[in-house]
């Protein structure tokens, strides 16, 4: 059966920028999307004051304002040749507050489809591999947070992996990861690691891929299960036998792999990996 042929979902993207390497990852994700869907992306960048500075809050605005307005338009220059002519609009945006609250009141001011943000690893990645930025939007936003990678040789999403634990709502997150697979023409692999070799283990996996056969109409969608009493390791095997360039996760799921990436084993799988992790709220 044909794949069937929507519009894109993805209409408005927006992309918090620092002018960092990592944000300008972020933006390169955001155009390889806004090139095939015909998104406009929307560069965010956010002044935060120094505490303590309410008596020359308008002087230091104005100064920070002034030093980040090459930057910007820099960051807009980047998006536009990478584009290549297509057709996308292009915007650039500044706004003075905390990160993480202005990028989430933006997003529902812009009424954003998707975030394309940098992450940042740090050492014991006990909440992802996000920065605190990064963690707090997901945790705050509404809508789809792509969490890009610096070091990945190829900038490409033909292979995602969709992580299940068959909790509610996974099919339907699933099948609006399906509907940014389409732009792509992109392999999903929906991934359940079994802890136990028990019968009613196999039945909801047999269940949950009965179920979205029947409601998701995509011919390159894939069911892996790997067997394994240590979820790190199952979780490597398949990164290993994979090799995703994006990982695809809902919100609820974040405590089902908590313990994975807070782990040695993991940690160094990301350092080497450094695979691009997108994150559906419920």
């Amino acid at each position: 059966m044909a794949d069937k042929k929507e519009k894109s979902t993805v209409k408005t993207i927006l992309v918090p920028t620092d002018f960092s390497d990592k944000a300008n990852r972020a933006i390169d994700y955001a155009v390889l999307i806004a090139a095939k869907s015909k998104a406009r992306i929307v560069l965010l960048h956010v002044i935060e004051l120094p505490y303590g500075t309410n008596l020359q809050q308008e002087k230091i605005r104005k100064e920070y304002e002034k030093v980040s307005k090459p930057s910007l338009k820099a960051a807009e220059q980047r998006v536009k040749i990478g584009l290549k002519g297509a057709r996308v609009k292009v915007e650039g945006l500044m706004r003075m507050g905390a990160p993480v609250t202005t990028i989430v009141q933006m997003a529902n001011e812009l009424q954003v489809d998707l975030i394309c943000m940098g992450n940042r690893i740090t050492s014991g990645l006990r909440r992802f591999v996000f920065d605190t930025t990064t963690s707090g939007v997901i945790d705050l936003t509404s809508c789809p947070v792509l969490a890009t990678t610096s070091k990945l040789p190829e900038l490409k999403l033909e292979r995602m992996l969709f992580a299940t634990d068959f909790k509610e709502n996974d099919l339907h997150i699933l099948k609006k990861a399906t509907d940014l697979a389409r732009e792509f023409k992109s392999f999903i692999y929906v991934l359940h690691i079994r802890t136990k070799p028990s019968f009613d283990e196999k039945l909801r996996c047999i269940g949950f891929e009965t179920l979205t056969r029947k409601v998701v109409d995509y011919k390159n969608l894939h069911f892996k299960q790997f067997q394994s009493s240590d979820v790190e390791e199952g979780f490597d095997k398949a990164i290993a036998e994979i090799y995703p360039d994006l990982i695809i996760l809902t919100h609820q799921n974040r405590s089902f792999f908590d313990a994975v990436f807070g782990s040695n084993v993991v940690d160094d799988l990301v350092y080497r990996a450094e695979i691009p992790v997108l994150v559906y709220p419920v």
